[in-house]
């Protein structure tokens, strides 16, 4: 493993946006490089007359083609990802469409050529060069919008492949041309294009039906109804965009001279380059969040970091050196165009913006705005091109466009940057009459661990009520408002909200639910909280029969903290008082120290501390349809503990009980048939192991790395592999990368939704998790002695094939919760595992050594 893959497991948040966004520079780049090596070619095996002749068209067919696009490609990007069937019933209508309006435009400029610009027509070649010219306008047309198709279906790759088998196979083509014994033309040159669309469209075809992308292609012009608003404004948009940038090149020819368009052409092409970067990502941020709108403001963060840190070094060290790469087409560009380049780098940071800005009007439906805006900036560019022109030479004239584009950006960074720093308002609390006092944000840790909650459930218990539990914590609010515990929780904006007194007083209502005096079923008020969605309240309770299960969200802390609150609000509601929780001091600088002190002072284990082992990828296979039905079974035993050890001592010296229980519980799920994937699982740690002395984390800690034991049913492998991956120190690694993506993204208040597919035999893949000792609970007011306690520790989340085994012991006593989905697993054969575990935990491995 490299650390390259740690870090993009950290950030593969954002994997669809540098794999789109790379691919479209790659097609770039791609394109470039054999369209270079076309013309070099075609120049030394045909005549300049027939080059000139085919440029033309090639010229046409981009022009036309793009204008007949007609907003098709952009309106799809913008509505498949909300499709769910006949995606391509509407790409085929739109590419019919586009192919239509081309052919009309392909049309209107050969009759303009007939009757206007003698040079035009005779650069046609005759009926058969105008019948390929228009064909070609048609197809150049379709396969654009085709291309920003597979990126509105966010398979930019596919685009890639399609752009390179077309530069690939009309240079092959040239070449076969060159071999024949025959004088090249332009329509020969021309033949080679229209070909190459022909047949890379061909083979795109062939690849998305292997996929099993395509579902049906009946183009339908009953689709387009509804959307032919949209389809005008981005076309607009892009015309208004496009236009202007292709047409500097004349207003430079026009007010100075066809020698200076030469060298500003040249220097236009390099901040082209430049400018790629931009325009690509912001295409794809478009792309990926017109599907998810809340995804926006992380997206674009990371596109303003990609932009921003990658393209404002290589712009600087271009004006730096802007004289010396002008000089590479010829002293004369040097001289002319060299101080215009410098100039023109400096309308990098401009160009990031707008094309920002564009995407994120179109994410919000603002697109006729963004065009008539683009209207007047794009008029604003050519007049000051024309005025710098006349009043001087070639630096004068891109100086006044810099000064332009300089104000433009001043005009659209703040819809860029509201979309970055603004913060997130939480309109709930007024609504439901919270009067909200202060606000704290919550750290990077609880940022971490935001989606996430977990469930403790502990009884019998005596003179515990709902409202004694209520009255404590009135008065820790009192004491203190500003306790996270006593806190209101605003997911959209990762804040802690501080409430009044009287706020709180109904707050609290709604946080405490009595569930009755009478007996209940403890395992039945855990699942009751599983299934609740996730809400405003960090710790939520309820109170009946003796049990109390409290479940409470990670931001506010593991299992240290919650057993700490826990504690804490028992005991108080047992004594009738205000419950006192001293908070703890935020050590905001603990992570990176841990590390450095772990890593930074010995880089012989940067490559160890750098790399991490991946989960394996599902197999494709069949699938049925599923819904999520989050569940969990329980058992406890007061006798396993004393076997596991005295088995340990005569098989296994040296390993933990926890490795012993994680081995047997593999094993009983195994012997029970559901054949749980073996090749690895998630293991989760507590990270503070490796803070200073004296530092204390009270929120979230932990990391929970996959590892590979040799063997998953055999305790000593197990504790082996754990022993070693805690001795790197990694797991701070992967804490470091998942805040510092917090950084750019924001944090998620909720987590991803279930798929609506999974296996249809699913394999269980395993996630344990070791409380460790909860003896610091031995003072509660039990009813019973510590056999006949519960003491439940339970996630509320799991994957669709996830089980979840978690550990703890307290006063001697093993308890278990496995929490999975009973839509994937049986929960009585779940059980059955479970109460194997309780009662021959040693038989159960020595069956399979």
């Amino acid at each position: 493993m490299t650390a390259r893959r740690g870090i993009l497991a950290a950030l593969r948040g954002h994997v669809d946006l540098f794999l789109n966004a790379g691919s479209l520079m790659a097609t770039t780049l791609v394109t470039s490089a054999f369209g270079f090596a076309y013309w070099w070619i075609a120049a030394r095996v045909a005549t300049p007359a027939a080059v000139g002749q085919a440029s033309a068209a090639v010229s046409a067919m981009t022009l036309i083609g793009t204008i007949g696009m007609f907003g098709m490609g952009t309106m799809l990007i913008s509505d498949l990802p909300a499709i769910r069937r006949g995606k391509w019933d509407l790409i085929s209508t739109c590419l019919l469409v586009a192919g239509a309006a081309a052919t009309a435009g392909g049309l209107l400029y050969v009759a303009a050529a007939h009757l206007w610009i003698p040079s035009l027509q005779a650069a046609m070649g005759g009926v058969p060069g105008t019948v390929l010219l228009v064909a070609g306008i048609a197809l150049n047309a379709m396969t654009l919008v085709l291309d920003e198709a597979m990126v509105g279906l966010l398979q930019g790759p596919l685009q890639l492949m399609r752009n390179a088998w077309f530069s690939v196979i009309k240079l092959v083509l040239l070449g076969v041309l060159a071999l024949l014994p025959i004088t090249l033309t332009g329509g020969e040159l021309l033949l080679t294009w229209v070909a190459g669309i022909v047949a890379s469209t061909a083979i795109l075809h062939r690849a998305v039906r292997r996929r099993g992308m395509i579902d049906s292609l009946r183009p339908r012009v009953s689709l387009l109804h509804g959307r032919g608003r949209a389809t005008f404004d981005h076309n607009l948009l892009n015309l208004a965009t496009y236009l202007p940038r292709a047409a500097l090149p004349l207003v430079v020819t026009a007010v100075l001279s066809a020698e200076a368009n030469a060298a500003f052409y040249t220097a236009f092409m390099v901040l082209s380059f430049l400018a790629m970067v931009p325009g690509n990502v912001a295409l794809t941020l478009f792309a990926v969040a017109a599907g998810d709108k809340a995804a926006l403001r992380g997206k674009v963060r990371m596109g303003l970091l990609i932009c921003l840190a990658g393209g404002v070094p290589v712009a600087l060290v271009v004006m730096l050196l802007a004289e010396p790469i002008m000089s590479v087409f010829g002293s004369a560009y040097a001289e002319t165009a060299g101080s215009a380049l410098a100039i023109l780098t400096l309308t990098y940071v401009p160009f990031v913006f707008h094309h920002f800005f564009l995407a994120v009007s179109r994410v919000r439906g603002k697109v006729r705005g963004a065009g008539i805006f683009s209207v007047f900036a794009g008029a604003a560019e050519l007049l000051a091109a024309w005025w710098g022109g006349t009043h001087g030479d070639l630096t004068d004239l891109v100086t006044w466009v810099a000064v332009v584009m300089a104000i433009e950006t001043v005009l659209v960074a703040p819809t860029v940057l509201k979309v970055v720093f603004a913060p997130v308002v939480d309109e709930t609390a007024p609504a439901e009459g919270v009067n909200v006092m202060s606000t704290t944000s919550l750290t990077l840790h609880e940022k971490a661990w935001l989606p996430l909650e977990y469930i403790r459930t502990v009884g019998p218990l005596t003179g515990v009520t709902a409202d004694r539990l209520r009255n404590a914590l009135v008065g820790l609010h009192l004491a203190d408002p500003s306790h996270r515990a006593v806190s209101r929780l605003d997911r959209s904006g990762a804040k802690w909200q501080h409430m009044d007194a009287a706020s709180f007083a109904t707050y609290v209502l709604d946080a405490v639910t009595d569930a009755g005096p009478g007996p209940v079923d403890f395992d039945a008020m855990t699942r009751r909280l599983q299934a609740e969605p996730r809400g405003h309240h960090p710790v939520r309770i309820l109170v009946g029969g003796g049990y109390v299960a409290l479940k409470v969200s990670h931001a506010y802390g593991d299992a240290g903290p919650v057993n700490t609150l826990l504690r804490e609000l028992i005991l108080a509601a047992n004594e009738g008082r205000a419950a006192r929780i001293a908070p703890s001091a935020r050590h905001r600088w603990a992570l990176p120290k841990a590390w450095w002190k772990q890593f930074g002072l010995h880089p012989d284990r940067w490559r160890t501390g750098l790399s991490f082992p991946a989960p394996p990828h599902a197999e494709p296979g069949p699938t049925r349809p599923w819904q999520a039905g989050l569940t969990v079974r329980t058992a406890r035993s007061s006798l396993v503990l004393g076997q596991m050890r005295t088995w340990r001592d005569e098989y296994a010296p040296g390993v933990t009980t926890s490795a012993i229980t994680f081995a047997a519980f593999t094993s009983a799920l195994v012997e029970l048939g559901l054949e749980p994937d073996l090749t690895g699982g998630t293991f989760l740690a507590d990270a503070r192991r490796y803070l200073g002395p004296g530092v204390s984390i009270d929120s979230n800690f932990c990391m929970g790395p996959y590892l590979r034991p040799e063997n998953l049913i055999d305790p000593m492998s197990i504790h082996k592999t754990l022993k070693a991956e805690l001795a790197t120190g990694r797991i701070l690694t992967m804490i470091a990368l998942r805040e510092g993506k917090l950084l750019l993204t924001g944090a998620p208040g909720l987590p991803d939704p279930f798929p609506s597919e999974i296996a249809t035999r699913p394999r269980p893949r395993l996630t344990f998790s070791n409380q460790g000792r909860h003896d610091v609970l031995g003072d509660l007011p039990w009813a019973v002695d510590a056999a006949g306690r519960v003491n439940q520790s339970v996630p509320t989340l799991n994957g669709p094939e996830g089980v979840t085994l978690t550990t703890s012991e307290m006063n001697g006593v093993l308890h278990l919760e496995a929490t999975f989905h009973a839509s994937t697993y049986d929960p009585q054969v779940v059980q059955r595992a479970l109460d194997l575990v309780c009662s021959d935990p040693a038989g159960l491995i020595m069956a399979r050594r």
